[in-house]
């Protein structure tokens, strides 16, 4: 059914109106990585995991196999971009000791590697806010070069 997107935006806004105070049915899985092996771990992301380009990337250069699970090379460029890359490593914790490995990719990366537990901070801080919106972390990964 082709749909003008004017009126599918009005749609979408409508539905987000009548629905804003129905309660969450759904919750984003998370994995209880204790006790399990880093293979396992990753195998968990690649069913379960919320991903995206930045993340895939991650995967694929911390990934013992050296998987390439995107064809592009990408690198966060927002605060939400960086919370999926923050979500793989808490999904795969291992992986946070093998970070200085995508360091090569670009300067980029090198920045953010360098700066990971300051974005981290404020991730979480924005994450734990009411409006959890982040535009401070979004200013700082603006000069880190994203």
């Amino acid at each position: 059914m082709p749909i003008d997107a004017g009126m599918f935006g009005a749609m979408a806004k409508q539905f987000e109106k009548s629905h804003k105070n129905c309660p969450k049915t759904w919750t984003q899985p998370v994995n209880d990585a204790d006790g399990k092996t880093e293979e396992q771990n990753a195998q968990w992301w690649l069913q379960h995991g919320e991903r995206g380009r930045s993340s895939e990337t991650m995967f694929g250069y911390l990934h013992d196999s050296r998987i390439k699970i995107t064809n592009m090379e990408c690198h966060p460029f927002d605060p939400d971009d960086f919370r999926r890359c923050y979500l793989l490593l808490k999904a795969v914790p291992q992986w946070k000791q093998k970070l200085h490995l995508l360091k090569p990719t670009s300067n980029v990366w090198a920045n953010l590697v360098d700066n990971w537990d300051t974005l981290t901070e404020m991730l979480e801080t924005a994450l734990n806010s009411k409006e959890q919106k982040a535009p401070e972390m979004y200013d700082f990964m603006k000069k880190l070069g994203c």
